[in-house]
């Protein structure tokens, strides 16, 4: 799903070099949801999933699932489903997020490439009961042919841009599990207000977060509707002020800044991400490593697992940044 942006690969996968490194757009939205008894609690099951492209009516209740995105796969993971079929994560070399790996334990569904489009046929092949593209980059071109195959579960209003809650109360109706649904929204939340209260040193400190440096400068998240931000925010910090204010370049939510100008990055906590040869690179820039907070050691960098767990939240991935970013940003916090 992402190439790696340098001389040798990009780091930019599928269509999502705008969406992580350099442009995701993360307006988080609240679209509607309509179900009837969508948990398979008596009655004949139906469910009504409203999207972008129109309301998906599902009339019974899905066994064979099919996940377009590994986002898609981790929220019906998450709800105790497992997909028969996964679009591949690229740049891992078991094609799945260490996290979804984890959920999925022994189970080996059919993996597959969506990079430069939807494979039509092996979708079809698998003979899924309901496809998951809440993620699905291909979507746009792709829906006529994959709604011909079965009941498709898409975002409510651009790729990227709904809530986790969001995705995860769609799927969740698709499925046949919105009691769970509702639960592990509850239970993810709460795992979040628990690491905000145990770390009150990340209370109240801004951040700039750096997307794919190269040597003619760098993009800059200015929009606390991003979906990194949110999760940061959600952790009690905040964008800075200064990179709030910078005018956004032709992509949505990103500010793009030369690499004599990197000074107005300088926040209590700036993150970066992008290819090592990149990261490397950013640290050498003279005016990057003058900032105050790299040089008292509030400058945290983020390889690509860390960044996606960010910028593609769901409760299994959230749950791993937890783990493994969190302690992080405190230790950049307490700097």
């Amino acid at each position: 799903m992402f190439r790696w942006l340098g001389s040798a690969r990009r780091w930019v996968r599928r269509p999502l070099a705008a969406v992580l490194l350099i442009g995701a757009l993360a307006a988080c939205g609240s679209g509607g949801t309509g179900a009837g008894p969508a948990d398979g609690s008596g009655g004949e099951f139906h469910a009504r999933v409203t999207g972008k492209f129109g309301t998906t009516t599902i009339d019974r209740k899905p066994v064979r699932v099919v996940a377009m995105s590994w986002t898609d796969a981790d929220l019906a993971l998450s709800l105790g489903v497992t997909p028969v079929g996964i679009a591949k994560a690229n740049d891992t070399p078991a094609g799945l997020e260490p996290w979804s790996e984890t959920a999925l334990g022994a189970a080996k569904p059919t993996l597959f490439d969506v990079i430069g489009g939807d494979p039509i046929e092996e979708v079809a092949k698998l003979a899924p009961d309901v496809i998951l593209a809440t993620k699905d980059y291909n979507l746009t071109r792709s829906y006529p042919q994959l709604s011909q195959i079965a009941p498709v579960v898409t975002y409510v209003d651009a790729v990227n841009s709904d809530s986790w809650q969001q995705g995860l109360t769609n799927v969740a109706t698709a499925l046949g599990r919105a009691t769970e649904g509702r639960k592990v929204t509850d239970d993810t939340q709460a795992q979040i207000d628990r690491q905000r209260s145990a770390h009150p040193e990340l209370a109240g400190k801004t951040f700039s977060y750096v997307i794919a440096p190269t040597a003619a400068g760098a993009f800059t998240v200015n929009s606390n509707q991003d979906v990194s931000a949110k999760l940061l925010a959600a952790l009690g910090m905040r964008l800075s002020p200064t990179v709030l204010g910078l005018p956004s370049s032709g992509l949505p939510g990103r500010a793009q800044i030369s690499p004599e100008n990197l000074s107005v990055l300088d926040a209590d906590v700036v993150l970066a991400t992008g290819s090592p040869d990149a990261l490397a690179d950013l640290a050498k820039n003279p005016v990057f490593a003058n900032l105050t907070s790299v040089r008292r050691g509030g400058y945290v960098p983020l390889g690509y697992t860390a960044s996606v767990a960010l910028a593609f939240p769901s409760p299994l991935s959230i749950q791993w940044a937890l783990n493994q970013v969190l302690p992080k940003l405190a230790a950049a916090a307490k700097a």
